[in-house]
């Protein structure tokens, strides 16, 4: 039996700390793949807006610090009475400059010049070092005595004594390509510590690598009797990649962590709903793309339609000869192909949430082409190299994905070049209208992915201009099953968090409806165009 599985025995509360430069919301992507346990979530307060908060929950913890987060930690609790049960370091260390005994840290000089800029300059300075981390632009005004007071520290703690001194166990992550803790500084900084190291991973694990990361830390818990049975399970089958969907909306796939059993795109009794929510991204959205990128191309007729009215619109933009271009979400690569025709002296950054999809896309580039290939969540950019802006960003069909559509496009807009475009394409509220009516008719709501409204797609920054077209595409699906089929072949069956299955009887009635009047399905398809300004509201960082 597990520690928190015993009478009266809660499992611990996750706490956790971002590093310089970042703030709680670098935590997303990793929190929710960890939401079978309680969860709290430091902000240090570095940007305007959120408001430093610190404080700490009651009962048992397990603290978990990415970069000077850990640092943070481990100067606060290692020589406090109230001590954690585990302690969790990312991308960490516990002395960062370097020094007679410390020849791999960071050179005392660099971080001084951080500091001698950051009053006059915070925010280049902030954006200069996220760029070098691989993030996106903070967005956000910085609050340069916080800042500084951290930067300090970096420069003068050392705290690998405490590490040598916690009783309780520790697990440290690290990539082996992280450019500010190289692999030589990350094993000196935890002497005589076993890191887990990913081949490839850079400073952004927790954005980079979420599933790796949520699958590590549940098994160190569960090892170390901190996760209930039910909490580890919930866990692993969040982080963990399913390897095939379901055959149909009948046979529902694994359930994200902490939510009752969904099916893919079948419903639940109406009743209690109370409006539209907010999107919320489902589970295991890339295993389900990669389960299905052999045989994507075979079912993705409207994808492939999307993708066609989109690149004519893109070949009508002002683009450079040679434009940068990242994409979002490239699937297959039906848009890549498409665009490599027009611009065929494009610099190419090409990303997606599953490695199956991005190996298959690789194939659409005709050879000779500058291109990188990175597995990422677009919706939290973080590039591992390239140039760093872009006269192009694009994405079709993948934006849907996004728990936070309008956030996300604000983060990709912040990567553009003066007078850059961003180009997206995605199904909005009323796509699937038929479906959700067959449902409605027998008193059922469907347990599929609420679609975001077309207005939340139109920009917040005062220096992007945008236009938005709407257009209805109507699929002739010939019945519910092929319906469903179509679905399934494409990957697109992770349900939204809340949805549960229909029994199967009630799901029978609902394909019944659904042929009866029809069988044809609808796509309200967003075409989002975005300008930057020629000026930029960041301007151009040095490097």
């Amino acid at each position: 039996m597990n520690a928190a599985d015993r009478p009266g025995r809660a499992p611990p509360t996750l706490v956790f700390a971002h590093g310089w430069g970042f703030d709680a919301g670098f935590w997303d992507a990793l929190r929710i793949r960890l939401r079978a346990w309680p969860q709290r979530v430091l902000e240090r307060g570095y940007f305007s807006g959120p408001v430093a908060d610190d404080a700490l929950p009651e009962g048992p913890l397990v603290v978990i610090g990415h970069s000077f987060g850990c640092m943070r930690l481990l100067a606060r609790l290692a020589p406090s009475r109230r001590r954690p049960c585990a302690w969790i370091g990312i991308n960490a260390f516990a002395r960062f400059s370097a020094g007679d005994d410390f020849r791999h840290g960071a050179a005392p000089r660099l971080l001084q010049r951080m500091a001698d800029r950051l009053e006059a300059a915070p925010a280049a300075v902030v954006d200069e070092f996220r760029r070098r981390c691989g993030a996106a632009p903070a967005g956000a005004a910085p609050r340069p005595g916080v800042l500084a007071g951290d930067l300090r520290a970096l420069r003068e703690l050392d705290l690998r004594a405490h590490v040598r001194g916690l009783a309780a166990p520790l697990l440290v992550l690290a990539g082996t390509a992280d450019p500010v803790v190289p692999a030589p500084m990350a094993a000196d900084a935890f002497p005589g510590r076993a890191i887990g190291w990913m081949p490839g991973g850079g400073h952004l694990l927790p954005l980079q690598a979420p599933d790796w990361c949520a699958a590590r830390i549940a098994g160190f818990l569960a090892h170390h009797g901190l996760a209930s049975a039910s909490a580890s399970a919930s866990a692993s089958a969040s982080a963990s990649a399913s390897a095939s969907a379901s055959a149909s909306a009948s046979a529902p796939a694994p359930a994200p962590a902490s939510a009752a059993r969904a099916g893919t795109w079948a419903g639940r009794p109406a009743g209690g709903e109370g409006g539209e929510a907010p999107c919320v991204r489902p589970g295991g959205v890339a295993a389900r793309f990669g389960a299905a990128a052999a045989h994507y191309d075979r079912h993705a007729g409207v994808q492939r339609e999307v993708a066609a009215r989109l690149a004519a619109r893109i070949a009508r933009l002002d683009l450079p000869a040679r434009p940068r271009i990242l994409e979002i979400g490239c699937g297959t690569g039906l848009l890549t192909g498409m665009l490599d025709a027009h611009f065929p002296e494009a610099d190419w950054t090409i990303t997606d949430l599953s490695p199956a999809m991005l190996a298959q896309a690789r194939s659409r580039l005709r050879p000779g082409r500058a291109s990188r290939y990175q597995v990422m969540d677009g919706e939290h950019p973080a590039l591992a190299d390239g140039p760093g802006r872009f006269d192009l960003i694009c994405s079709s069909m993948a934006l849907q994905w996004f728990g936070d559509p309008a956030r996300g496009l604000a983060r990709l807009a912040a990567l553009l070049a003066p007078a850059g475009h961003l180009a997206v394409a995605l199904p909005t509220r009323g796509t699937f209208a038929e479906w959700r009516r067959a449902h409605e008719a027998l008193g059922l709501r469907p347990a599929m992915m609420r679609f975001p409204a077309a207005g939340a797609l139109r920009p917040r920054c005062p220096d992007v201009a945008a236009r938005i077209d709407v257009e209805r595409i109507v699929d002739e699906c010939g019945s519910a099953r092929a319906f469903l089929r179509g679905l399934k072949g494409i990957g697109a069956t992770a349900p939204r968090p809340d949805g549960r299955p229909l029994p199967v009887p009630l799901l029978r009635r609902v394909c019944a409806e659904f042929d009866r009047t029809g069988a044809r399905c609808s796509y309200r398809i967003a075409f989002s165009l975005w300008r930057r300004d020629e000026a930029g509201a960041h301007g151009e960082a040095s490097p």
